[in-house]
């Protein structure tokens, strides 16, 4: 009676990988800006990759955020630039005076300011409580990997609420407006590399007005988003 055998090869278990190993470590000093007087500091696309970020204590600084974030809190700034990528969840400035932001958001919240400037983007009704001379304007700007960034933050250009301003403290008096006009932001030249402009022929979201009745209408329908885009692109470039 003969008998036989083979040889097998036993497989190696799948190596687990949990997620806490894989992700890189993250320093909280790279996500915040503060104590800064009198200098302009950025942080270019990819460099915060939608994590948290901190500004606060800085005074006549200019400050660029060129990257999409998770949230963001700005506190006790003063005569400062502040411009703000596209932000997925709230961005909330606090104690901050004569100073101007620039910012693309799902929730805008302020509190406990004074003379701004902001040119706004926000995908829900802006809020303000307990601040006076605030200004408000249509968001208008660009650098090249803004649109990227849009996406990322899950914004859609077309869902712009930045005039419908809601005041917790209406009842202390006019305490904001909308300028039908863009701000326009002095930028460094530091940032030229990256095609930064707050030119409204470049920026990637159309420009609303206020006042928004006319005698004459027109419904336009697209199949996409990028042909809208090159109609308003266009329908700009032939404005008298």
């Amino acid at each position: 009676m003969g008998g036989f055998c083979c040889k097998t090869s036993a497989k190696e278990p799948k190596k687990l990988v949990y997620s806490w190993v894989e992700r890189k470590h993250l320093d909280p000093a790279d996500y915040v800006m503060e104590n800064l007087n009198g200098c302009t500091a950025y942080k270019s696309p990819g460099s915060i990759g939608g994590q948290q970020f901190v500004i606060r204590n800085c005074q006549d600084s200019n400050i660029y955020l060129l990257d999409h974030t998770s949230s963001v809190t700005v506190d006790d700034c003063q005569r400062c630039t502040i411009v703000i990528g596209p932000t997925k969840q709230s961005v909330f400035v606090r104690d901050t005076i004569d100073s101007t932001v620039v910012v693309a958001c799902d929730q805008f919240r302020v509190r406990d300011c004074a003379s701004l400037k902001i040119s706004l983007f926000c995908s829900t009704q802006p809020v303000i409580e307990s601040s006076r001379e605030l200004q408000f304007s249509c968001y208008q700007f660009y650098y090249n990997q803004l649109a990227d960034q849009f996406v990322k933050a899950n914004l859609n250009i077309w869902n712009n609420n930045w005039r419908t301003v809601y005041d917790y403290t209406w009842n202390e008096g006019d305490n904001w407006t909308v300028n039908e006009e863009p701000i326009i932001v002095e930028l460094s030249d530091q940032l030229n590399k990256y095609g930064i402009t707050s030119e409204s022929n470049k920026s990637i979201v159309p420009l609303t007005k206020c006042n928004q009745q006319s005698e004459e209408n027109c419904f336009v329908a697209f199949g996409y988003e990028t042909e809208a885009s090159r109609f308003v692109q266009a329908l700009q470039s032939h404005v008298i």
